[in-house]
């Protein structure tokens, strides 16, 4: 009798654990991970949180920033200069922060890559350099007479299927929205958007081509004006499947305040 009930209890464990991790993406430690976005110019500050949580190997890699065009980016690090990439080696239990230097002028966007790579000899098992390590992305705006307003996000891999995420474009609220494509692959992909109301409603749909490896950054509200005066999901998935990978952001404002939105990225 005892084993009966070992046995229910270890398979409504194996249920409930495969219902506690979806196949999406979120708070990972993928050896690549995307800074999804990058504002520099017009107060803009961003602070990017590497945290190796490994209890035995370092995490060794560079980041790499990109245009939206998909072209190398030079970014001004605090305390390091301005480079397009930078490298980096986190011992175990350790964290490293890289924040941006204040910049005033015209607004530029872009995105990074975070790549890891092992310095060890991975087929003896030594993984050194690719231990696992959580990535954080922390904004800021300083804006002159007015309190500095900031928000923050977990770094997530990219996916296959699908990238769906919230908008509240009701009353004085408007939607920042934006889509990164492949960052291995060239040439152009076809993109099916589908924009539903807060009941599942498709409200608009349509098909977008998009150059890998760039970011497509939009005003929702201007885009898609089916999406004034509405909340709902923005869903994105490649018209031929796993033709690329996909993972975006999206940033919620009201008057001169903001917050992330974080998408689902299914894989």
């Amino acid at each position: 009798m005892k084993t009966i009930f070992s046995l229910i209890f270890l398979a409504t464990s194996l249920v409930a654990q495969s219902k506690l991790h979806p196949n999406v993406s979120a708070l990972t430690t993928f050896s690549d991970q995307y800074v999804p976005l990058v504002i520099i110019g017009d107060g803009w500050t961003q602070r990017i949180v590497l945290q190796n949580v490994d209890d035995k190997w370092s995490s060794t890699g560079q980041i790499t920033f990109y245009t939206d065009k998909g072209t190398p980016f030079s970014v001004n690090m605090k305390g390091i200069g301005s480079f397009s990439s930078f490298t980096f080696n986190i011992p175990q239990g350790k964290t490293l922060l890289f924040e941006t230097v204040p910049d005033y002028n015209t607004q530029r966007l872009g995105w990074a890559l975070i790549q890891q790579y092992t310095t060890g000899n991975s087929s003896g098992g030594d993984y050194s350099g690719i231990g696992d390590m959580f990535g954080q992305l922390i904004f800021r705006k300083s804006t002159l007479g007015l309190p500095d307003f900031m928000c923050s996000m977990v770094l997530g891999g990219q996916a296959f299927s699908k990238l769906t995420t919230f908008f509240d474009n009701t009353g004085n609220n408007y939607t920042g929205m934006g889509i990164i494509t492949s960052a291995i692959t060239t040439g152009s992909v076809d993109l099916q958007v589908t924009v539903r109301d807060i009941s599942g409603i498709v409200v608009s749909q349509k098909i977008i081509t998009q150059q890998q490896k760039t970011l497509y950054w939009m005003n929702l509200g201007v885009d898609f004006p089916e999406t004034v005066g509405r909340m709902g999901t923005f869903e994105v998935t490649p018209v031929k499947p796993y033709s690329t990978e996909l993972t975006g952001v999206s940033l919620q404002f009201s008057g001169n305040a903001f917050t992330i939105i974080t998408p689902f990225e299914a894989l």
